[in-house]
């Protein structure tokens, strides 16, 4: 399985530095984690791209209509306290923000509930250091 934070999951649908592996990935219909804090997070990227003029209202309405569309089949970890609790420990621990400790945690949850290997991935380099010291496999973009 392979989480996804916020600056991954956007390189599927906004084409940047990156975006080829991401896509590579959904072409491979590899299973795709995430927080649900990052349907808000992404929302906020292409409403900013759009905003800026890097996105013209077609593509805007397009992308935001593939996302909808692809959200369902995502697998959507509830921000609970369970996963509070672990972003505060993270927080503790690494320099973190407090959303990217949300998805760090996120993914900490799911490898300890379903007992599976998770390759965590992102293109924050903090975040990947945390990742790294709490021993995901990293997918760097």
């Amino acid at each position: 399985m392979i989480y996804l934070d916020t600056s991954a999951l956007i390189k599927r649908y906004i084409w940047e530095s990156g975006s080829e592996q991401i896509r590579g990935m959904f072409r491979e219909e590899a299973f795709i984690a995430t927080s649900k804090i990052a349907y808000a997070e992404v929302y906020a990227a292409f409403t900013r791209r759009r905003r800026e003029g890097d996105l013209t209202p077609i593509q805007y309405s397009r992308i935001c209509r593939l996302f909808e569309h692809e959200w369902p089949a995502y697998l959507i970890v509830e921000v609970h306290d369970e996963i509070l609790h672990l972003s505060r420990d993270l927080i503790k621990k690494y320099p973190l923000r407090g959303f990217d400790a949300l998805h760090l945690a996120s993914a900490k949850s799911i490898r300890q509930h379903l007992k599976i290997a998770i390759t965590f991935g992102c293109a924050d380099q903090r975040l990947l250091e945390a990742a790294k010291a709490e021993r995901f496999k990293l997918l760097a973009i």
